[in-house]
């Protein structure tokens, strides 16, 4: 049963990483659009200035990573979140938390590392109804992000991006 959890926090870091990768790559192409930006040339080049070195595409989705993408899109992502979902954010110290003890379990499992395994386990238990809890917790975080960016976009851009 011990791997099975476990491979399920595998899981929800991975759906975590991928969903932050693919709301920064619509929101890149939402900003790199003809009417956005009218030379291919251009576009391209201020397309790749907002991939590259992008922190999800080899780290973690850890709090820094992600704010660190988003302020290349012009954005304080968690000072947004701060502001729109107090309740829910706690002031950004619930969900940034989350994704940090995410991050330290999925590594400890990853990489074998019992200690980063045990410390994960100490702070929330490396169960099925944790795992259901926080794939709540992370759900409510996605529709958050995406709200948050979208609003910016549409504003930045005057186009509703999705």
């Amino acid at each position: 049963m011990t791997e099975l959890n476990h491979a399920l926090f595998l899981r929800l870091a991975g759906e975590v990483q991928g969903f932050c990768r693919d709301l920064h790559d619509e929101s890149v192409e939402a900003l790199c659009t003809p009417a956005q930006v009218p030379l291919q040339d251009l576009r391209d080049t201020f397309r790749a200035a907002l991939l590259t070195g992008r922190k999800l595409d080899f780290g973690n989705a850890n709090a820094g990573n992600i704010g660190n993408d988003w302020a290349k899109l012009g954005m304080s992502l968690w000072t947004d979140l701060r502001a729109i979902y107090p309740a829910q954010a706690k002031g950004g110290a619930d969900w940034s938390d989350r994704l940090d003890w995410l991050n330290e379990a999925r590594n400890g499992i990853a990489h074998n590392d019992v200690t980063k395994i045990a410390s994960a386990h100490s702070k929330h238990p490396l169960t099925l109804h944790t795992f259901r809890v926080m794939r709540g917790r992370f759900g409510k975080f996605a529709d958050g992000m995406d709200k948050i960016t979208g609003a910016y976009l549409g504003t930045t851009t005057g186009v509703w991006p999705w």
